[in-house]
């Protein structure tokens, strides 16, 4: 096998399904979840959420608490040992973000909210990561900037594995504009775009309908994805929204849950839409939703939340989601990372490598050509005989 189609199908192999599957369960439902799936039928799972108040981060006793020694979450995440997903805790989110600019928005009180997350990380070594979920009008992402920033400085990694960091965003062309040629400046570092202090972006398409009423449909993926490219942000810090609940204009949302107890065949039949007209994301499309993040290579999809899926194993809108995703790969299969562009290069560099080895190796081994033997030269007939008559020459005299 030559070279180029050596590496051409490793190639093949670390680029095959990679994406990352992100839910949110929301401390409303801490107690009647079902950990045990949810851990095993997600990469990221996110404890909503802790709230940011000019007096002090609030809520932190509701996540030490479903993170306390024996609790169901802890259990679930020991029994799938280093299947477990990386478990962040959010920050703010709707509700919750009321005093979220103020408290950023200053040194003083930003400062603090910094030291009070990295006491709690440090607390809940449980935790991977740190979710934003900056849910205002107008957020000032500077500031946000200024928060993950001194983070990152202030944190550096934990048992070689550096802290994740993601952020929600509202899928709007303002909301994007606002972040997008945002850069920040640290002393004696170098400028880095907002962007690039995220591990992943997480675009609510849910928050949004169309002229029809419908959320999160596939002109919304596409057109935050076109969005995206155009302000030339990389595509694997970009994730998708997925809703688990049904919308109607001028109404509550009602849950996929509520929505298939009402009429099971909607767990089949391919329709978006029930009799009383709420809008949801079936099965069918929740699949297509996999496999166009795949083919646009974002870094993966977003759940809002587990808590509203069906309960039937059969149903589930995370099973039909993790079913289509699960192929994430040979590196994934043999070291339990999702393969990114960096360990593309990496694993390509030690191919080169290791087979240039193993050529040199060869040639090394291989015997050296072995000296021709000498043989006595064979004498013609007339030299033998001139020979003898000379020998008898001497002889008579």
């Amino acid at each position: 096998m030559s070279p180029i189609s050596f590496l051409f199908g490793t190639v093949c192999l670390v680029h095959a399904s990679a994406i990352a599957i992100i839910g949110y369960v929301p401390d409303y439902r801490f107690n009647g979840i079902d950990w045990d799936k949810v851990v095993s039928q997600t990469t990221h799972l996110v404890l909503f959420s802790a709230e940011p108040r000019v007096d002090g981060l609030r809520n932190r006793d509701v996540i030490r608490s479903v993170l306390r020694p024996n609790s169901a979450l802890s259990a679930a995440l020991q029994k799938a040992g280093s299947g477990a997903p990386k478990l962040l805790v959010s920050v703010g989110g709707a509700g919750r973000s009321q005093e979220f600019p103020d408290v950023i928005g200053n040194k003083k009180t930003r400062k603090r909210l910094a030291k009070q997350l990295l006491n709690l990380m440090q607390e809940l070594p449980q935790l991977a990561g740190i979710d934003f979920d900056l849910q205002v009008q107008n957020p000032d992402y500077l500031s946000l900037a200024k928060l993950v920033m001194m983070l990152r400085t202030a944190v550096g990694s934990r048992g070689g594995q550096k802290p994740i960091f993601t952020m929600t965003f509202h899928a709007l062309a303002g909301v994007l504009n606002s972040f997008a040629t945002l850069t920040l400046k640290q002393q004696d570092s170098e400028e880095k775009r907002f962007v690039d202090l995220f591990d992943m972006c997480h675009a609510m398409t849910y928050t949004m309908m169309d002229q029809q009423g419908r959320h999160s449909s596939e002109k919304m993926d596409t057109d935050v994805v076109q969005a995206w490219l155009k302000y030339g942000m990389p595509l694997d810090h970009l994730t998708l929204g997925i809703p688990f609940f049904g919308v109607k204009n001028g109404l509550a949302p009602v849950t996929f849950r509520e929505i298939i107890s009402q009429e099971r065949s909607f767990a089949s039949s391919g329709s978006e839409r029930t009799k009383d007209g709420f809008f949801f994301v079936n099965a069918e499309n929740a699949v297509k939703k996999v496999k166009f993040a795949e083919e646009q290579g974002i870094a993966g999809l977003m759940i809002w939340e587990l808590g509203q899926d069906a309960a039937e194993e059969s149903i589930s809108l995370l099973r039909h989601i993790w079913d289509a995703a699960k192929n994430k790969g040979i590196l994934h299969q043999l070291l339990g990372i999702t393969p990114k562009e960096d360990h593309l290069f990496s694993v390509l560099t030690v191919l080169m490598g290791g087979y240039y080895f193993l050529r040199v190796m060869q040639l090394a081994m291989k015997p050296s050509p072995q000296p021709l033997k000498s043989f006595p030269k064979a004498e013609a007939p007339e030299e033998k005989e001139e020979k003898e008559e000379v020998k008898e020459e001497k002889k008579d005299s």
